[in-house]
């Protein structure tokens, strides 16, 4: 009996490693599936890269804030470089031009166009205090929402609307549109870490 119930545990044992060895290999596999050819053009920002709207810092791949860096190709095949998707779109309705957008994707850090993300409105604190983070794949768009409380899909439309709205509303008050609104400010500073509006 003892010589059974050990031969019943091995096999046990070792069916268990089976399905996981097997689960293992489909998450590689659907890794591998997920294209991440990315734009020759695009570029990297730098320690000294300012943002081309408001002039504030913008943050590099390593850095904790550099998830909500942003740029543009403009028509001429320059790169400008933006803290924030509010800046980006501001950039744009302020010079009066359309250019191909791009954000990072929130998991892999990759740079992909903004019109063809997954966006999540969070309670994330962001440079200029938008709270969008993008996500190249649905499903880890679905995966953050279910597990960050608060957050939900938003459209790429609305996002724009949003920055168009701010905007007028700035020029309806007289302000100065393109000038940094500490309102809206840079909430975090180099090493300060990053944290949720309820303080999670």
């Amino acid at each position: 009996m003892l010589l059974t119930a050990c031969n019943q545990t091995e096999e046990k044992n070792e069916s268990t490693v089976s399905n996981q060895e097997s689960a293992q290999q489909q998450e590689v596999e659907q890794i591998a599936e997920k294209d991440w050819t990315q734009d020759a053009r695009l570029q990297e920002p730098t320690e000294d890269t300012v943002c081309a709207m408001c002039n504030m810092k913008v943050y590099t791949k390593d850095q904790e804030m550099g998830v909500f860096s942003a740029q543009a190709i403009k028509e001429d095949g320059s790169i400008a470089f933006y803290d924030d998707i509010g800046c980006l779109l501001n950039a744009e309705f302020a010079n009066v031009e359309v250019n191909e957008k791009f954000v990072r994707d929130y998991n892999t850090l990759n740079w992909f166009n903004v019109e063809q993300a997954y966006i999540v409105k969070t309670k994330l604190k962001s440079p200029m205090n938008w709270g969008y983070i993008f996500f190249k794949y649905e499903d880890d768009a679905k995966t953050y929402i279910d597990e960050n409380e608060g957050s939900e899909l938003t459209s790429y439309t609305k996002v724009r609307q949003q920055a168009l709205e701010r905007r007028k509303a700035k020029m309806k008050a007289g302000e100065n549109v393109d000038k940094h609104d500490p309102e809206d400010g840079h909430v975090h500073h180099e090493g300060e870490k990053q944290q949720h509006n309820d303080g999670d």
